[in-house]
């Protein structure tokens, strides 16, 4: 059985023009590479039905067979440009998230809400890991980006997580210093572990929300030495969002975030 989405899925289920795109699913950050022996294992598919599944997506580019091994073909460097073309705001975001990196050495990422999710579409890496891979999706409420999101998401979604979460104290804590100081705090219990991230918001004009903007130090960095870092984060936030038409005052606060950093959950 795999996960697709937040869906369990039987591959006896899957038909069998879906099969192509439920190997794909395999293929992630964490396990690029597959043989398969071992995707055929994974998976459920019959190895005769997964073999065809690899051929079809060899075809179109989608995978690219090294030896006895598989990963990612150049198909998706074409799509990644033709969706780059049609976000506009991770166009307008990308300049400011090279100089954010450049300015504070860290790893910076920029996350969107897909349904209940959260899903990386861009990552530059900084020495000491990531958050995620481009792709890689979590629900909202296993990150800081994804808190960051919950936070200022709609009241339905809000209203689904809070419901769904066993021990809602520690979670509505975390939103509320979320949405008083526009900077979305981190949990010893974050995935992936050893990388420590803190989530700034991106709005449009009117005030909607687009993004998470990110940076991660690796491992658990000093505080009292991070404030820079911090207000570099929500600069870059902020105009990132003044360039997308939002013209509110900025209310990013990162001496009230460093001051109730100690008072919260571990």
């Amino acid at each position: 059985m795999n996960t697709v989405g937040s869906r369990a899925v039987e591959a006896p289920d899957i038909p069998t023009l879906e099969r192509p795109l439920y190997l794909l699913t395999f293929f992630t950050p964490r396990e690029p590479q597959w043989t398969l022996a071992h995707l055929t294992r994974a998976s459920g598919l019959p190895k005769a039905s997964c073999l065809r599944a690899l051929r079809v997506l060899e075809k179109y580019d989608l995978l690219q067979r090294e030896g006895d091994r598989y990963r990612l073909g150049s198909g998706f460097i074409a799509m990644k440009a033709h969706v780059q073309v049609h976000a506009p705001p991770l166009n307008v975001a990308l300049a400011h998230l090279e100089h954010l990196r450049e300015r504070t050495g860290l790893s910076v990422a920029w996350a969107v809400l897909d349904a209940q999710d959260t899903l990386y579409t861009e990552v530059l890496a900084g020495p000491g890991g990531t958050p995620a891979g481009v792709g890689e999706r979590r629900r909202v409420v296993l990150d800081a980006s994804g808190r960051l999101l919950l936070a200022f998401g709609t009241l339905s979604l809000r209203e689904a997580m809070f419901a769904a979460s066993g021990d809602r104290g520690p979670l509505e804590l975390l939103d509320q210093v979320t949405r008083r100081a526009w900077l979305s705090p981190p949990l010893p219990s974050d995935e992936p572990g050893g990388v420590t991230q803190v989530a700034a918001p991106v709005f449009r004009a009117g005030g909607t929300l687009v993004a998470a903007l990110s940076v991660s130090w690796p491992g658990r960095p000093v505080w009292t030495e991070a404030e820079d870092d911090l207000r570099a984060l929500s600069d870059a936030a902020r105009r990132v969002s003044q360039e997308m038409g939002y013209v509110r005052p900025w209310a990013g606060d990162a001496a009230f975030f460093l001051q109730v950093l100690d008072r919260l959950p571990r």
